[in-house]
């Protein structure tokens, strides 16, 4: 089941206000290699205060690259780097890159327990706009440690949680991350929903006031909820597309808006 391993992944790169890192519970395996291009838009109807909302609304238009390649059995590599349009403002934003362990897979009843873990980060590739209605990111570099957990039964269905902590350099707070997906992967198609998650250690507020006033956007926590669905199939022998829709459903210094996105994989077997 390789394939299935960067198809969570798309979902992350048009998420700009956040660090969001999409790891999953399954291998490349050794030698194996996908690549991915992506477009999406997001499209803001509103946006979460840390109570209520402020009445603005906001656009961002996202090209992604996308490659994951399998280094051993249980040990991967993956690399993103997107770029974003926001209201005026535009530029390469940040840039991830994970390792990925899964030496648990067990059998268990009728399917496989995986465990495992992740640690990655994430720098600025441009002094891209942090300020206004155009800010498409914080500028803020990350050390993102994970643990994953999955099971997946031999017919394809599988549950899984991940997360971890985002070790974001000052004045950006820290953040704690999580990804709970419901799914099922077969030899002929993907599909999953998924809930992401995200809790700031603290921050200021956007329209904070006295010492919740943010001198800059840096220092804006941001909390999130965001819910979505995502559906892959094969069109040829190396070839595969995806297509994908979310909303977030709450919270802090953040969006309220609806995404939908495409990807292109290209896949290169050992």
């Amino acid at each position: 089941m390789h394939t299935r391993s960067l198809l969570l992944l798309s979902a992350a790169l048009f998420l700009c206000h956040t660090g969001t890192a999409q790891v999953d519970g399954f291998n490349k395996g050794k030698g194996n290699m996908d690549l991915v291009f992506s477009l999406g838009y997001e499209q803001g109807l509103d946006y979460y205060l840390a109570e209520g909302t402020a009445g603005l609304s906001r656009y961002r238009a996202s090209a992604s690259f996308f490659a994951a390649r399998g280094l051993t059995k249980n040990l991967d590599v993956q690399f993103s780097a997107p770029f974003i349009a926001s209201n005026g403002s535009a530029g390469l934003q940040d840039a991830q890159l994970f390792l990925k362990w899964l030496p648990v897979q067990a059998r268990l009843g009728k399917g496989t327990l995986t465990f495992g873990a992740a640690l990655g980060g994430s720098a600025p590739m441009t002094n891209y706009q942090t300020e206004g209605l155009g800010a498409i990111g914080q500028q803020a570099r990350s050390i993102i440690p994970m643990g994953i957990v999955q099971y997946r039964t031999d017919g394809g269905t599988f549950v899984s949680v991940v997360g971890g902590q985002m070790v974001v350099n000052a004045p950006t707070p820290d953040a704690y991350i999580g990804t709970f997906r419901l799914g099922r992967a077969t030899n002929t198609y993907y599909g999953e929903f998924y809930v992401q998650m995200q809790q700031a250690m603290g921050g200021k507020d956007y329209l904070g006031v006295g010492e919740l006033a943010p001198s800059t956007f840096k220092e804006l926590g941001v909390d999130l909820v965001r819910a979505g669905v995502k559906y892959y199939k094969p069109f040829a022998q190396r070839y595969g597309w995806v297509v994908e829709t979310s909303y977030v459903l709450d919270g802090r210094n953040v969006d309220q808006s609806v995404l939908v996105a495409g990807s292109l994989i290209r896949h290169f077997r050992k």
